[in-house]
Formats: structure tokens, sequence, C-alpha cells
């Protein structure tokens, strides 16, 4: 039951009949064993794909992921009532959640960027990321206690979603169904009516430049979710990218990996890189922040070189449209000296499969077209990208800059990349 301090914050209902019978499944173990609120990822994509808040999106997404091969994302999970150090020991000695689940539970304490300890559970069609409110109640009493002008206590499940929601990245991934219920809360007001609108922005009471100061991939991720989802920027977020890009600058210097991690995530296939790609020169100049000095000629031609993204994005989901190809995006994977061949780099049109290293590997050689190799390298060392994905680039671009290249003995990748440039 929703307690009546909520009820103002209830916006919509997620039913149990749009759950799947393992997400149901899943549910149902974990409030045996505490209170359950289900965040991020999963609630906004329900609200999309089952709902009437945004029809257009939801289907649009629905067709993109379908194509891509995208499986559906993790549960985020918010406990109350136990500490995630409590949870955790109960999910061990629960024999019926430990009989369900691909491998034991484990626990990532706190440390770093991560704020709580969380609990991990991989069940076979979702793994879940479990935090408690007690552990951010802990952590907001700690800040209280350093600041004499706050005077609150914590001790609703509403203040401290509330609290929990101005630290997420933006407001539609701040919303939390109440899994006994099946209502939707959205503390911040906003969520809900920036996903039916279409707009994308931070959940901060104090607006976007204070969230990306406090965590500079925050615009990455809104950028991510705005050409993921063909949103537009919010105008309070636009005014304020400068202050991400700044904060991004910072972070890349002291923790690139942070910064390519949310990179990398935004240039798979589902999530429409081309107009990611397009934001980070938009209004700023975070394209320059992370390929650096060596992708200058890319970068002093953006509008081109995204063109070029663009191009062979349509190229690769019209392939998928009419079952020419198939897909796969789910994470980015690295190319390995030793791992899967490039499906595409083989002269053979029946191996049709584009999968995350075989999609990186296009995107980059169609983005750095203007770059000679040692500016290559340089910026595939600055990306982390190994060296045999860096050599496949390089042939690509090669082989796709010949003046004759043949139908039969050429590549599928080779005649893909050269249709898009």
């Amino acid at each position: 039951m929703v307690a009546a301090a909520h009820r103002n914050a209830i916006c919509h209902s997620l039913p149990r009949s749009s759950w799947s019978q393992a997400e149901a499944g899943a549910i149902d173990v974990l409030r045996s064993l505490a209170p359950v609120w289900i965040t991020g990822g999963w609630v906004r994509d329900k609200l999309l794909e089952t709902s009437d808040v945004n029809r257009a999106a939801g289907k649009q997404w629905q067709t993109k992921r379908t194509l891509a091969g995208h499986p559906p994302g993790d549960l985020d999970v918010m406990i109350h009532g136990i500490t995630a150090a409590d949870f955790y020991k109960s999910c061990r000695k629960n024999e019926s959640l430990r009989s369900a689940l691909r491998s034991p539970p484990i626990i990532v304490q706190a440390r770093g960027n991560r704020p709580f300890d969380t609990v991990k559970l991989r069940l076979p069609e979702h793994d879940i990321d479990i935090t408690s409110l007690l552990d951010v109640r802990e952590k907001l009493l700690l800040e209280r206690s350093r600041d004499s002008s706050s005077n609150e206590d914590f001790q609703s499940e509403t203040s401290l979603l509330q609290a929990d929601s101005a630290h997420r990245d933006v407001t539609f991934n701040a919303c939390y169904l109440d899994a006994s219920s099946e209502d939707v809360v959205d503390p911040s007001g906003l969520g809900v009516t920036d996903l039916v609108h279409g707009r994308v922005r931070t959940p901060h009471p104090a607006g976007c430049a204070v969230s990306f100061r406090e965590d500079a991939v925050r615009l990455l991720r809104a950028f991510r979710f705005a050409a993921r989802y063909d949103f537009k920027l919010e105008a309070g977020l636009l005014d304020d990218i400068g202050e991400g890009e700044n904060a991004l600058s910072k972070l890349f210097a002291e923790s690139p990996g942070r910064v390519l991690h949310e990179l990398k995530k935004a240039l798979l296939l589902h999530n429409g890189p081309s107009r990611f790609l397009e934001f980070l020169g938009t209004g700023c100049e975070v394209h320059h922040v992370i390929l650096g000095p060596a992708a200058g000629r890319t970068v002093s031609t953006w509008p081109a070189a995204v063109g070029r993204v663009r191009r062979l994005e349509a190229l690769l989901f019209e392939g998928l449209r009419r079952g020419l190809l198939t897909s796969r995006s789910e994470h980015w994977r690295g190319r390995r000296q030793d791992g899967t061949p490039p499906a595409l780099m083989a002269p053979d049109w029946r191996k049709k499969g584009v999968w995350e290293n075989d999609w990186a590997e296009l995107l980059m050689a169609a983005l750095l077209w203007r770059c000679k190799m040692d500016e290559l390298e340089e910026v595939g060392s600055r990306l982390q990208l190994s060296k045999p994905m860096v050599s496949n680039i390089s042939k690509l671009q090669a082989l796709a800059r010949q003046e004759f290249i043949s139908a039969q003995s050429a590549p599928p990748g080779v005649h893909i990349l050269h249709a898009a440039v």
C-alpha cells in the first residue's frame, strides 16, 4: 500500500500484467525479503512500451531495439527497512532465491563513484542491482551533520525517494515503481511529463550545472537518452552544457575509463549513435575533449563526420529491416587478438551478423575517415581501443578507398563503409 505522503507524487501505474513472467517471478522473490521499489531504465521503458505515455517514442524504441538485437535491460531495485549488507546475508540464506540464480549473490561495497553498497543478483533473464534506502538515509544524515541549515530527518520513504531521485542522471530515470501497489511515483514531478513531451533534463533541484559538477558523465547520459529516443534537450540543460563540458574535461583527465565507458555505451547501434555524436559538437566541444588533438581533421569537419556515421547507421538498419543482416547490440566488448574474427572483413556474404565489435569498427572507420594512420593509432590509444580493433578499422578504410571494389571478393564491411562515406 502506498503511504499517504506518496499519493501526490503518484503519476501512473504499471500493472502486473505489463511485467513478463520472469520479471514478476524475480520481483516476488525480492518482495519476500524486503519492501521493493524498482527504478531506472526498466520503469522508463515499461512506461514507454506498455502505456500511453508516449506511444510514438515507445513504438520507435521497440522497433530499434528489436532490429539492433538489444536485450531487456537490468533491474535497478531499491529496498527499504533493511541495509544492503543485511539483505545480502538474507539472499545467501534464501534457498528458493539461490536456486534461481545463475551465480551466488555478491555485494559490491560503496567506494569512489559508487556511493552505496550494492547487492548483485544474476537471474536467467535479468541482472539485478539492489541498493537500500536505509543506506541512502545514513549518507544523508552524515551530510546533514555537516550542514547546520538542514533539519530534514529523512524518516519517510517519501523524503528518501525525493533525495535519491535528485542525484540520478535524468528525470525519467528517477521514477519508482512500488512493487506492492504497482503505482509509479515521480518524486521530481517531471519524469513522466518529460517522457510525454520527449524532453531530457536532470532532476537536481539546484539545476543541471550542479548535477554535472556532481557527476560529469551525466552529460553524456543525457545525450545518449536524447539520441536513443529522439528527444530534445531541455533549454536549461542546453544553457549549462558548458559547465558539463568543463566537468567532463576534468574527469577525463583524472579518470578516462569512466568517460569512455559511457561513450562506448552511447555508440552502440541501438542508441542512435549518429545523433549522440551530433550532440557532442552542439554548443560545446565535448568531441574535442574525448577524441583529442590527433582527431583535429575529424573535429574540424564534425558535421561531415557525423553525416558519414548517419548514413552508415541508416544502411545498417535498412539491411536489418530487409532481413539481409542480423545484429547484436548488448554491450561494448572490445576485439581481442585471439577473439572472434570480424565477420564483415571476410569475403563471404553468407556471414551477415553485425555484432558489437563489427559495428564499432565500421563506426570508427566512418567517423575517423580523414585520419592518417598515426592519427588513427593515437585516437585509438586515447579511446582505449585494442590493437586488433584499430588494425581492422585501418583495413576497412584502406579497402574502401580503393578505386575499384570487387562485388565478389571485397568483404561486406568494405561495401557498407564505401556506400556510407
